[in-house]
């Protein structure tokens, strides 16, 4: 990012270490986030993209001081919220934030929703616990206001019935309001169309979208799609082993990929303009146990063909490619030669 626009920079991760400690005395640690660092500005897309288990997750409920002790730590880093560092926090001021400032939307509705309690005053009670001011007339109102505003039909009607009766698309719509009734000025998406079907998928992101040109909110949103990151975000962040491997723009990641893992990722993605006998692109081996990676490696090296004694021995440090690209990767010239011999 340019000098100039990191005066928009609401959300500052640095250096973030959360582990979780297992073990009759918590001798094993699981690196989920190894010094991971990024940065959110004022009304961005920011997606991060990453396999299963590769920290995407945990790095978000770091932020949102949701990491639950034991086993989970934050080990080390910095959360800076315009500037605050929510790590040093006090739990009352987190929770003054979480919900008001920064909101997240969790990946099962149907587990996120209170099963006992209408929509409507799920969403309102959101709204009163953060301005106890306002009636609870004014923040039903609001809340089937919103419910409207994500597309839900009939929100009167919607707001007086309970979770179950809701389908699933409604359900995650209903979560999206509630996150919204505070306007936050950061919403943490978590693989929110995972138990969606893909037309419903492609309806709630249009709606994320549109809600963050309306509301200026900037969006961090956890995927491992890449046809919804090439369409929506601005900024990219691939992460592997808990670390940022690398980040840029779409454009960077998908048209100029430094990283095999971002390379790997890419072509693995289904093609519809190859023949059948091409078959389908598959990166080997298996994701790391992040009880195993060595502090000072590549958690990448296990399964690249490029990887070399260096790689198992040293982490590689981030170099920057292009400005706003940056890669960590101690074979990047090789992975360039791949890209150009697939195009």
């Amino acid at each position: 990012m340019a000098s100039d626009e990191n005066k928009d920079v609401i959300l500052d991760v640095k250096h973030l270490k959360t582990y979780f400690l297992s073990g009759k005395k918590n001798e094993t640690e699981m690196r989920a986030s190894d010094d991971l660092s990024y940065q959110v500005h004022k009304g961005e897309f920011v997606a991060i993209v990453g396999e299963s288990g590769s920290g995407k997750s945990v790095s978000a409920l770091s932020v949102m001081g949701l990491i639950p002790y034991p086993p989970g730590l934050v080990v080390g880093g910095e959360i800076l919220f315009h500037g605050e560092d929510l790590l040093l926090a006090s739990d009352e001021r987190i929770r003054q934030i979480r919900g008001s400032k920064i909101s997240m939307i969790f990946q099962e509705p149907s587990t996120a929703l209170n099963p006992v309690v209408t929509i409507g005053k799920q969403i309102s009670e959101t709204i009163r616990i953060h301005n106890s001011k306002i009636s609870k007339k004014d923040a039903m109102n609001k809340a089937i206001e919103l419910l409207g505003k994500v597309n839900i039909p009939n929100p009167e009607v919607r707001a007086k019935q309970y979770p179950f009766e809701l389908s699933g698309g409604m359900q995650q719509r209903a979560m999206i309001a509630m996150a919204m009734s505070c306007d936050p000025e950061i919403l943490i998406a978590d693989e929110p169309t995972t138990a969606l079907d893909v037309t419903v998928q492609a309806q709630v992101l249009e709606q994320l979208n549109s809600l963050r040109d309306e509301y200026g909110t900037a969006l961090i949103l956890i995927t491992h799609n890449l046809g919804v990151v090439a369409r929506y975000a601005d900024s990219v962040k691939v992460v592997y082993g808990g670390k940022i491997v690398e980040s840029g723009s779409p454009d960077h990641i998908f048209e100029n990929p430094h990283h095999p893992y971002t390379l790997g990722l890419i072509c693995a993605v289904p093609r519809l303009d190859l023949p059948r006998s091409h078959g389908l692109h598959t990166i080997e081996g298996d994701p790391p146990n992040m009880a195993e990676i060595k502090e000072n490696s590549c958690a990448f090296a296990p399964r690249c063909k490029y990887a070399t004694d260096r790689c198992f021995n040293e982490r590689p440090p981030e170099a920057e490619i292009e400005e706003g690209h940056i890669c960590a990767c101690f074979n990047m010239d090789k992975t360039e030669e791949e890209r150009r011999a697939l195009v």
